[in-house]
């Protein structure tokens, strides 16, 4: 099981987890489960949240959501 694949076990099993996530996680959390509400609160917009992300999140998160789409 990859990062991405244990973070939405996690999230799927109780989604309170999310209020123990790093940011990061939060951040893939919230745009695999489209629940921008997730967002920490220092990210205002979508975009910002993605550049917080980082290239190796962003991929490993794109990568789930196409194979789970």
């Amino acid at each position: 099981m990859n990062e991405v694949e244990r973070l939405v076990a996690m999230i799927e099993t109780d989604e309170s987890n999310i209020g123990v996530l790093s940011c990061g996680e939060a951040i893939a959390a919230a745009l695999l489960f489209n629940r921008l509400e997730w967002l920490p609160t220092a990210y205002k917009h979508p975009l910002d949240a993605i550049d917080r992300l980082g290239p190796t999140w962003l991929r490993m998160v794109m990568a789930y959501h196409r194979s789970h789409s």
